[in-house]
């Protein structure tokens, strides 16, 4: 008897997201450890022109299977045609300055314990999160809601067995630099942190109470979230982790859509204002819904056409 797939889980993965789809410093604190795979996916990929003018977009999660093959003959040929790399941070490699930043905003004094943040039923789950990682979150009560929330992703995603120096960014900088091509940032590292600092009160307490859901189905969320990305399934990445964000528009903002305007906007002047061809690599969740990149770019005059 075939067995019966696994029914989706509907949870609200919006701290998976963050750190997998959307957020292009999370690779620092996820880590490398997998083991291997050995698995091929095909993810989606789009060729823009405006003009005589092209670049290439292409929607990467963060950390993926050791030994996965996602470097497919189009992606490949695009590289190649490529003279420079846009990511959505660069300066990853320097890890401790990274985490230099990340407790310059994220810690500060006063602030109450985890645990009385979070409702009875998440303080219950938070206990146990704490039980299985006593060491990485043994100052989790020195950070900020937003920051707690983040280093309780850190530690579901390092259970995953994955590797952040297989996936998307890391392979392409280092293909660029090795063939003395630039290597540009959209925003910077202090300015991806920056996003979660200013958020308010309630929507950091949302999404500490989503850090601590998340990772209890850490593995199938992001068995889901790999799957549809592997396959180019916009449709269910859409479903399944941008649709939920409409339960907090205030994160969808500040996450997704005020990004993606900046974003065309730095990607629309550079194109246009020098020759060339750019591929352009940001996390999947930006590739994905009404106001995705693409989107934006498409009101800026670009003919957005899919490849793969």
């Amino acid at each position: 008897m075939t067995a019966a797939a696994p029914r989706p889980i509907r949870a609200r993965p919006i701290v998976l997201l963050a750190a997998l789809a959307a957020l292009g410093w999370a690779g620092w604190w996820i880590g490398s450890h997998g083991h291997q795979s050995g698995t091929t996916a095909r993810p989606a990929l789009w060729h823009i022109v405006k003009g005589d003018r092209q670049a290439w977009l292409f929607g990467t999660i963060h950390a993926v299977p050791v030994g996965e093959s996602w470097l497919s003959p189009a992606i490949a040929d695009a590289v190649a045609h490529s003279d420079r790399l846009f990511l959505e941070v660069t300066g990853l490699d320097a890890e401790r300055s990274t985490h230099a930043m990340f407790d310059k905003l994220g810690r500060s004094t006063g602030l109450p314990r985890v645990e009385a943040r979070l409702g009875h039923d998440d303080a219950r789950r938070f206990r146990d999160i704490l039980r299985r990682h006593p060491a990485e979150l043994r100052d989790i009560d020195g950070y900020e809601s937003w920051a707690a929330a983040l280093l309780i992703g850190s530690v579901a995603a390092s259970d995953l067995s994955l590797s952040t120096q297989e996936a998307g960014e890391a392979v392409l900088a280092r293909r660029f630099a090795d063939a003395g091509k630039p290597v540009q940032g959209l925003e910077t590292i202090a300015g991806q942190l920056g996003l979660f600092d200013r958020l308010g009160l309630t929507d950091q307490r949302l999404l500490l109470s989503e850090a601590v859901r998340d990772a209890q189905n850490s593995a199938r969320l992001y068995q889901y979230l790999h799957t549809a990305w592997a396959r180019g399934d916009l449709a269910r990445l859409e479903r399944e982790f941008i649709a939920p964000l409409a339960r907090s528009p205030g994160l969808r903002h500040v996450l997704i859509d005020d990004r993606n305007r900046r974003w065309a906007d730095i990607i629309d002047a550079d194109l246009t204002g020098r020759p060339g061809t750019a591929f352009i690599a940001v996390g999947a969740g930006h590739l994905i819904g009404k106001a995705s990149l693409q989107a934006q770019l498409a009101q800026r005059g670009w003919r957005i056409a899919r490849i793969q």
